[in-house]
């Protein structure tokens, strides 16, 4: 089977691109054009759909994706023990994390394979919460550095508790405050994350039973963070974020007190390559 036609129609899928599934394999778009079609001839049926926008799979390619990903992910797993039976580690592992956990975890990570074993690829993918989870059930990757899915379908392995704070600039009158009660954030102008990239600030007004005046939301901490800073509203962000981007803005503990559960999140642990078990060993003995 020519496995590398599955990768590269499945790299056009996830980019919605020829050219840059070319750029991933080292094809010209031409090459790739003329790949997909040769393709499309041995299985009998079109594969890609043009768009405005690049290239969408058909719906008979749809029925494939999720076979050939395991496919995919069958063949690497092979490659990696055939490896590690040579007493060599090598293979490429993917990755999926927030930004704080990549700020704070991933160098780690990185600098020790790097070291011992240079012949290991990591692709570190930053996304959010609902994409992980989707990333893991369709096999796009092997772990992600999550706070707790509370989903059956995926393994969680705690880590840390990463303790969630109000960050807010001078303009807001909050430092007074040594914990500050969550029912008064209903008179405050808010930024937020959108749930499906992290859903834990949400989940603390869930649990309180009201929502803020959300002014603003945006994908990643860092920018919400920005936003605090320039005095457009408060927010509530982990630790891990605050203690990584400083500047001039305050910050305290909620009343009651609220925390996300950190930790990586996989599919099956029992069914994982010996990569990724090695890299989840490495995370638990080493990030604290």
């Amino acid at each position: 089977m020519n496995t590398q036609r599955i990768k590269v129609l499945l790299a056009s899928i996830d980019k919605g691109s020829l050219t840059k599934a070319g750029q991933i394999y080292g094809y010209t778009q031409s090459a790739v054009t003329q790949m997909m079609k040769a393709y499309e001839e041995e299985v009998g049926f079109p594969l890609l759909n043009k768009t405005n926008k690049g290239v969408e799979p058909t719906n008979e390619a749809e029925m494939l994706i999720p076979t050939m990903r395991k496919i995919l992910n069958y063949e690497e797993r092979l490659s990696q023990e055939i490896a590690g039976i040579k007493g060599i580690q090598r293979g490429t592992i993917k990755i999926g994390s927030f930004v704080s956990t990549s700020v704070n975890w991933i160098p780690q990570v990185l600098e020790y394979y790097q070291k011992n074993y240079p012949e290991v690829e990591f692709q570190i993918e930053e996304c959010g919460h609902d994409e992980m989870l989707q990333g893991l059930n369709e096999g796009t990757l092997d772990i992600a550095l999550m706070s707790d899915p509370e989903d059956k379908r995926i393994e969680f392995i705690p880590l840390v508790e990463d303790p969630l704070f109000v960050v807010f600039s001078p303009k807001y009158d909050l430092s007074k405050y040594d914990y500050v009660p969550v029912d008064i954030l209903k008179d405050y102008p808010f930024i937020m994350t959108y749930r499906t990239y992290d859903r834990d600030p949400h989940l603390v007004f869930e649990k309180a039973g009201f929502m803020p005046d959300v002014k603003y939301y945006s994908r990643e901490d860092t920018a919400v963070l920005s936003m605090v800073k320039s005095g457009l509203g408060i927010a509530i962000l982990p630790e891990l974020t605050i203690e990584e981007f400083p500047g001039k803005y305050d910050f305290r503990m909620l009343d009651p007190e609220a925390y996300r559960t950190l930790g990586i999140g996989v599919k099956s642990l029992r069914e994982a390559s010996p990569l990724t078990k090695s890299v989840i060993s490495f995370i638990k003995e080493n990030i604290k």
